[in-house]
């Protein structure tokens, strides 16, 4: 882990309420999945740094170093609101990487990527490596899917579903795995709780292993402060689960460690 400020090097908006932003960086190795606390300003308020998935590694130097990461936010608050300010050449204040990232598929027939939202994040730099994996995206509305075409430059298999259906198929990004889903996959997803909830269903009935990232709000992202802590499942001859801190213990975990009956949805 690493803390000094950094400089950004573009901060660029994608649609009406989403950003790129690009941080100079000689990174130290990043698993895909990591993430970063980033004080969005200078000064107190807000208070607390803000996580954010590390999308990609900027540079020449290959798949896990680089000479910079990029971040992709969507402004919904008073923190990004800040963000979307900030110019090339500001420093910016960050801690990372941090946290547990997926682990490498291996013995899989087939690896499926279930996204919702900004749940893309966390799945790009393993995307890029398994150019063969099946991407599944669910989202409201066609201007969520503003980052699909990132993954359409390497990948050959991508489905989209969004509620509304102005893109893609009209539903739930759920429904697309009910129908990929075969023996031998692995499941990695990222989104929404209510779809993780239903993704880690979908694998237990199908007998495949789903590891997720969960996204929490965090103060810290160190597990001191506890802010994210989710409840796991009991282990055999327990008779109750524990708290895991997504931030330290995660942020990616087996679905089947999840008690997710413990969230409120």
């Amino acid at each position: 882990m690493e803390e000094k400020p950094k400089k950004i090097l573009y901060n660029r908006q994608a649609s009406a309420h989403y950003y790129r932003m690009g941080i100079s960086w000689a990174t130290p190795t990043i698993a895909p999945g990591q993430f970063v606390m980033v004080r969005v300003t200078d000064g107190l308020d807000p208070l607390l740094r803000r996580p954010f998935g590390i999308y990609n590694i900027l540079g020449p130097k290959g798949k896990s170093r680089g000479t910079g990461i990029e971040l992709l936010y969507k402004v919904v608050g008073k923190g990004t609101r800040i963000l979307s300010t900030r110019k090339p050449g500001d420093d910016i204040d960050v801690i990372g990487p941090l946290g547990d990232g997926f682990p490498y598929p291996s013995g899989f027939r087939k690896v499926i990527m279930v996204a919702g939202g900004m749940g893309l994040v966390p799945l790009y730099l393993m995307a890029k490596e398994l150019h063969g994996a099946t991407l599944l995206f669910g989202a409201r509305a066609r201007e969520e899917t503003v980052f699909i075409k990132d993954f359409r430059k390497f990948m050959r298999n991508v489905k989209v579903a969004t509620e509304d259906g102005s893109y893609g198929r009209k539903g739930l990004v759920t429904e697309l795995l009910e129908e990929e889903i075969s023996s031998g996959s692995v499941i990695y997803a990222c989104g929404p709780i209510g779809m993780l909830k239903q993704a880690s269903a979908i694998a237990r009935r199908a007998d495949v292993k789903c590891f997720v990232s969960l996204e929490r709000s965090m103060a810290c992202g160190i597990g001191v402060c506890l802010g994210c802590a989710v409840k796991s499942r009991p282990h055999k001859g327990s008779g109750s689960g524990v708290y895991r801190m997504v931030c330290s213990d995660g942020p990616v975990f087996d679905s089947a460690d999840i008690d997710w009956d413990s969230f409120n949805l």
